[in-house]
């Protein structure tokens, strides 16, 4: 009877032992150490911890209600619901968005990182620029500061946060891809570019520095949304003032057609090296007609800013005000001439036209 208890014993300790030598050299997964991270990259991940903590409580869900929306069929519009992103300007309750996201809107609501829901007045927004300013009734809100935009180099440190997916507010890590050339004019900007992530819901959100420092408002992303494009702050904080006065801002209008010149175009011109715009045609009885600019004249510069191609060079027009002077460095069978023309606001009857 021992004898066939000792048996039974040992046969259970060796399945036992074998079991965990089974169970130590065939585990599914490695447990993790204790020991301590790179001293370089634990500082860079306690920086953004704490950068987040700083910007988050300033950032806000925008729910746009009752914006129309057309059927799959093109037929019968209904109210709808969207969605995007904001930040606080101001401790009493001012608020920056993108004007896309709120266009159309019958009723503004906002989502503070506290959870609490307020609605929202649209006090002014620019179609132009792409951007909204908002008010809610409080006092002593997580206002977020608004850094230089014209200083940020390409390579930078930067962060985007938004609400592109609920109820929480989402940071992206990135640098600045390409800052853009900045224009004399109010509006004729180029976006800045940043590999901080962009989704559906980010419109509106901020693009902060590493100090927190509101650089630009997030208003287009990538079609795989790892590529963000935000509007300089510059530019924002040049019109608001405006817009909370209630002036309304009209864009200029230069009333021509333009296109990329080819290289064999450019030789047959005589112009060299190719650069510049050409001028396809031009409308008449609008000011490119009226300042005698004539088709197939190159349009090399805008108030003495060298312009490369159309998308650039109607950027700079419709971002300048009407009633503004400008002056056209223009080649015309192997002369140089300077044009001024004054823009005039955009013709209803011209939309869908550039420039």
């Amino acid at each position: 009877m021992n004898r066939l208890l000792s048996s039974l014993f040992l046969s259970f300790l060796l399945v036992f032992v074998g079991a965990a030598s089974f169970s130590q050299e065939h585990s599914l997964w490695r447990g993790g150490t204790t020991g301590e991270a790179d001293p370089e990259l634990e500082r860079l991940s306690r920086a953004f911890e704490r950068l987040a903590e700083k910007v988050q409580p300033g950032v806000v869900q925008i729910r746009a209600h009752g914006k129309v929306s057309t059927d799959a069929d093109g037929g019968s519009q209904r109210p709808g619901n969207s969605r995007g992103s904001g930040f606080i300007i101001n401790p009493d309750g001012y608020i920056l968005t993108a004007h896309h996201v709120i266009v159309g809107a019958s009723e503004v609501e906002i989502l503070l990182h506290d959870r609490r829901r307020l609605k929202a007045q649209v006090i002014a927004s620019d179609p132009q620029v792409d951007v909204a300013l908002l008010k809610v009734e409080g006092k002593e809100f997580p206002a977020l500061a608004l850094g230089d935009s014209n200083g940020l180099k390409v390579g930078e440190l930067v962060a985007s946060l938004s609400y592109p997916f609920g109820r929480e507010s989402s940071l992206s890590q990135g640098i600045i891809s390409r800052k853009g050339r900045s224009q004399n004019v109010l509006a004729g900007f180029d976006f800045i570019q940043t590999s901080a992530g962009a989704n559906a819901g980010s419109s509106g959100g901020p693009l902060v520095n590493i100090r927190g420092e509101t650089v630009g408002m997030i208003t287009m992303a990538s079609q795989s949304g790892n590529m963000g494009f935000a509007i300089p702050i510059s530019v924002i904080k040049k019109i608001i003032p405006r817009l909370l006065k209630g002036e309304k801002i009209v864009w200029g209008w230069l009333g021509v057609r333009v296109s990329e010149l080819t290289l064999e175009l450019a030789d047959t011109l005589g112009l060299s090296p190719a650069r510049g715009v050409l001028v396809n045609s031009v409308l008449p009885g609008q000011p490119a007609e009226k300042g005698k600019i004539l088709p197939r004249d190159v349009i090399l510069a805008v108030n003495g800013a060298e312009v490369d191609n159309p998308r650039e060079f109607t950027r700079i027009i419709s971002g300048t005000e009407a009633g503004s002077e400008v002056k056209l460095t223009i080649f015309r069978q192997g002369e140089l001439l300077q044009r001024s023309v004054t823009l005039t606001p955009k013709p209803k009857e011209t939309e869908g036209r550039e420039g």
